[in-house]
């Protein structure tokens, strides 16, 4: 299971913005603030929820499949990089292209793969289902 700590940003009806702080591997390492390779950044995930009783500014757990992480890898980086060289193969025997030809064609040929992505983005959408439970605000400690 996938999880994000977030925070509710907004909501309407049945939908929730949650806002995560998505970190690189790097993001708990002591030196990340002197290191220019640690990298975080605030991510916006909307979800469809109607079972918690959830409220804008709750601190929130994201979750998500393990299954979901797969396939948007697959879709993320797999496939264009599949694209790509079946695309230079293929210019290279098929179309006797020379080696520079065949990679700018390759790189042309991500622009309708990127373009399909966007036009099928609420397919997609319906694929990657988020799921969200409340974090105890609770700390026992102080009971």
């Amino acid at each position: 299971m996938i999880e994000h700590e977030g925070i509710v940003e907004e909501i309407s009806d049945n939908n929730l913005t949650v806002r995560i702080l998505q970190q690189s591997a790097c993001g708990t390492c002591s030196a990340k603030g002197y290191c220019s390779a640690a990298e975080s950044k605030d991510k916006l995930i909307h979800i469809t929820d109607s079972t918690e009783k959830i409220q804008v500014h709750d601190k929130v757990i994201v979750l998500g499949t393990e299954s979901m992480g797969y396939k948007a890898v697959f879709w993320a980086y797999i496939a264009p990089l599949i694209l790509i060289l079946f695309t230079v193969i293929l210019a290279t025997t098929v179309w006797k292209l020379t080696e520079i030809q065949s990679t700018f064609v390759a790189i042309l040929s991500l622009i309708p793969y990127y373009i399909c992505l966007y036009l099928l983005k609420n397919k997609m959408t319906r694929n990657f289902q988020f799921t969200i439970k409340k974090t105890d605000t609770t700390n026992p400690s102080e009971i």
